[in-house]
């Protein structure tokens, strides 16, 4: 009876060791973690993100890849300001004025 009530605690104790022995490994064991550009992030509506990529001086001007699905069914190359734009997010058109990007129409950019 003592061994039946001993096996949830260890089962529990080894998965606290795997997931120890998978973030040292820099794995996350419930979800994955994608780097992202900026664009992506203006995109995905992820202020934090931006303001980060920016510090770390980012061009807000440059094109770059977004991936499928994240602004369109297809991958596209835009600008930081246009995807911020095709998703209506005027929050993050903001902080890419504030720094420096080029206002400009959207519609000529994302096509495949």
């Amino acid at each position: 009876m003592l061994l039946v009530a001993m096996i949830p605690p260890v089962l529990l104790a080894l998965a606290r060791v795997v997931f120890l022995v998978l973030t040292l490994w820099g794995l996350h064991p419930f979800w994955l973690w994608e780097p992202v550009n900026l664009a992506e992030a203006a995109a995905l509506r992820d202020r934090g993100e931006v303001a980060r990529l920016l510090a770390q001086g980012e061009n807000p001007n440059a094109t770059y890849r977004v991936r499928r699905g994240v602004v369109r069914d297809y991958a596209v190359e835009m600008t930081p300001m246009a995807a911020a734009t095709a998703v209506r997010r005027d929050e993050i058109v903001q902080i890419l004025l504030d720094a420096g990007a080029t206002p400009h129409a959207p519609e000529a950019e994302g096509t495949p």
